[in-house]
């Protein structure tokens, strides 16, 4: 069984991790939560079961998310550690990046676009002219 979780856990963190610099320039990506982990699986394990079938997400996500209700704590124990491991990996990226100058002025103010003060206005609506 342990040997299993190394595996499952190597194989997400190498799926995650980006491939090039430990410093690149694009911001790492988010850490995924145990529940997350769960789903991936349960979507895995499906495909090889059926892999010819088209799968309906929110009928697949209703079930999953069944069967997460239903598991005990030590079932969900594997889905949890995996989670804490991408979680250190992400704090670890987020220690090493540093946010491009583009990536700054991306949510910043926008300026109120200048009207021409010689425009022509816009005409009233039909139901300013009925109330009149």
């Amino acid at each position: 069984m342990k040997k299993r979780v190394v595996s499952s856990l190597e194989f997400s963190i190498a799926r995650t991790m980006p491939k090039g610099n430990a410093k690149s320039d694009t911001k790492p990506r988010g850490r995924m939560t145990a529940y997350a982990y769960f789903v991936q699986i349960c979507r895995e394990e499906h495909k090889k079961k059926h892999p010819e079938e088209n799968v309906v997400f929110a009928e697949f996500s209703k079930k999953c998310a069944e069967r997460w209700k239903t598991m005990s704590d030590k079932e969900k124990k594997r889905f949890h550690e995996m989670a804490d491991v991408d979680k250190k990996r992400y704090e670890a990226e987020m220690k090493d990046y540093t946010p491009s100058e583009n990536e700054k002025g991306k949510r910043g103010k926008k300026r109120k676009q200048m009207k021409d003060p010689n425009a022509p206005k816009r005409p009233l609506p039909a139901i300013f002219y009925i109330l009149k």
